[in-house]
């Protein structure tokens, strides 16, 4: 026996009310008719939505492919040496070279910080750190080798 689709029909119990039919049972929700009377109602056909796969019930493993395939990484080594050439180019900064080479390795620590987890904020915040003292000595470093070839060429 094939069942009516889901829609709005005649409630059974009280004729001056609709009731909402899910294709195998009454629901509770109802409402009035729109003229008060009862009259011919055609069924709204409901396509079934929703995902086509089960979702088994069970503790999450926090582990996923998200958070690193289950291998912690805590040490982010491209981050801490952006951040160790980058500190080290307002006092030795040879034409801008380091800052130069602690904005790339700032920029590769940012983009591909090689830590998991919670980590992976700490490594992206110590590359900004990083690529922020680089692009300011980097600046400093460009301005006085312009002075300086300015003298020069007097």
């Amino acid at each position: 026996m094939t069942l009516p689709a889901a829609g709005w029909f005649p409630d059974p119990r009280d004729a001056g009310r609709l009731r909402w039919w899910d294709g195998h049972a009454w629901g509770a929700a109802t409402r009035p008719l729109p003229d008060g009377r009862p009259g011919p109602v055609l069924p709204v056909v409901v396509a079934p939505t929703g995902p086509a796969f089960s979702v088994r019930a069970g503790p999450v493993d926090h582990r996923a492919w998200a958070y690193g395939a289950g291998t912690s990484r805590r040490l982010s080594v491209v981050a801490i040496v952006a951040v160790v050439l980058a500190v080290a180019s307002p006092v030795w900064n040879p034409l801008g070279a380091l800052s130069v080479l602690a904005t790339v390795v700032g920029i590769v620590a940012l983009v591909r910080p090689g830590v998991t987890g919670r980590w992976r904020v700490l490594a992206r915040s110590l590359a900004c750190s990083a690529l922020v003292l680089a692009v300011a000595t980097g600046i400093v470093a460009a301005l006085a080798l312009a002075d300086h070839l300015g003298s020069l060429a007097r």
